[in-house]
């Protein structure tokens, strides 16, 4: 594998079709917000970031629930994301009461330490850009796969051990990504789309570099970071896709692939591909199809 250039980056408008992701990222809160109360006493202060905060908006409610629930607290936040454009809306959408910082969670710049809370909601399954011979990791051949799963595994154990180390004693860290076999049913939909002209000439091209863990990795990496076992919850769940019609599930789809998408097809071929997908979206049981289709991993540490 060779790197890529990046394009697993939300487009702009990806807030307004993501329900989903907002729906799972509110149950992420509230189940931080119930720990942090279990956990600290009356704090003066608070120092909480949030890992790939995207632009911001739960990033932003994650922070007004810390202050209704700890009114006498200092809640020092921040969020974390690779994107300048990103920790710029975050910054100006918050007023300036949040925090932005620009880089990587598999390298921590080196402001982000002594965290009391760490917080993540749907981005830790992306990884480093790289070049494969097909839309996504599963499906690739044997050994490409074993590759790349040991390549992402190791990145994983690297992000880990960076949210280890980046955290207080007694501090807290939630962590929700995807399980494996996320929205599977879609992207089998999307890969069988690339299979056809016009779009079968960019399988190879398009990449999006996603890596679930499976639960056993998981473990393993917490307890080589430093984690405790009896200081890891870990539970997995799935969801049905908020989303419900065809148009809507193929937004949904469009707003975290077509900033990729863009860099290889023409406009005229961006368009005719995401009505291709509603196209067959529309020619399937959409209730159906949305059964169970999030499929998520919820991590909570104590260190």
């Amino acid at each position: 594998m060779t790197q890529q250039d990046k394009h697993f980056h939300m487009s702009d408008d990806y807030e307004y079709h993501s329900s989903s992701q907002k729906r799972t990222g509110r149950f992420v809160i509230q189940q931080t917000v119930e720990m942090a109360t279990s956990q600290f006493k009356n704090p003066q202060k608070l120092k909480v970031l949030d890992i790939a905060c995207g632009p911001g908006n739960l990033t932003i409610e994650f922070f007004h629930a810390l202050q209704q629930s700890f009114p006498d607290t200092k809640i020092d936040m921040a969020g974390l994301d690779y994107s300048e454009h990103n920790v710029k809306r975050l910054i100006e959408s918050s007023g300036k009461t949040v925090q932005g910082i620009v880089g990587s969670f598999y390298k921590f710049p080196p402001e982000i330490k002594n965290e009391d809370i760490i917080f993540s909601n749907h981005g830790l399954h992306w990884q480093p850009p790289y070049k494969m011979s097909d839309i996504m990791y599963m499906y690739l051949g044997y050994e490409e796969r074993a590759q790349f799963e040991l390549q992402a595994l190791q990145n994983f154990k690297i992000t880990m051990r960076n949210i280890h180390e980046a955290m207080n004693d007694g501090g807290i860290a939630v962590l929700q990504f995807g399980q494996e076999r996320q929205i599977e049913k879609l992207w089998d939909l999307v890969h069988e789309i690339f299979n056809h002209s016009p779009f079968k000439e960019f399988k190879s091209k398009v990449n999006f570099p996603v890596y679930h863990p499976s639960v056993e990795n998981i473990y393993s990496s917490l307890k080589e970071a430093g984690f405790a076992e009896e200081n890891i919850n870990l539970k997995t769940f799935a969801e049905d896709l908020e989303e419900d019609t065809a148009l809507d599930v193929t937004n949904f789809f469009r707003g975290f692939t077509e900033p990729g998408i863009r860099q290889f097809f023409t406009q005229n071929n961006v368009d005719v591909f995401y009505k291709k997908i509603e196209y067959e979206l529309n020619n399937t049981n959409i209730n159906e199809f949305r059964k169970g289709l999030l499929r998520s991993t919820l991590i909570k540490l104590k260190k």
